[in-house]
């Protein structure tokens, strides 16, 4: 009987000790993939900037039509992206924040083509 005993101690042990040492392996996986997404948003925040800036400058100098240009492609790529992510995830909950701020969005989406493909040129300021 007390060997029996020691043995479903031993195997509960070992259950548990398992049971901690992968729910510890999963929270440091986790961790990591929370800072690389945080890093890859932080990226695209500072594109995004980059890009307002490029356009703030054309317009300090009179360049409107090639702010404009830019702004255009800027857009196309962002309609682009969120059609290509609402098409391969049509239940996200996404959705419900686009149609709450602009409803008419989700349906362009589905059938968004972009305007200027796969290639495009900036335009310069040559003031």
């Amino acid at each position: 009987m007390k060997k029996l005993a020691l043995v479903v101690f031993w195997l509960v042990s070992l259950v548990l000790v398992a049971g901690v040492a992968s729910r510890s392996a999963m929270k440091d996986q986790l961790a990591g993939f929370n800072v690389g997404l945080q890093e890859t948003q932080a990226m695209l925040w500072f594109n995004h900037l980059i890009q307002f800036r490029e356009i703030e400058s054309d317009l300090s100098k009179g360049c409107s039509p090639e702010a404009l240009e830019k702004s255009r492609i800027a857009i196309d790529g962002e309609l682009r992206l969120l059609s290509e992510f609402h098409k391969e995830y049509p239940n996200s909950s996404l959705n419900k924040y686009i149609s709450d701020r602009d409803p008419k969005l989700l349906s362009q989406l589905e059938s968004y083509k972009s305007k200027y493909g796969n290639s495009w040129t900036v335009p310069q300021c040559a003031k």
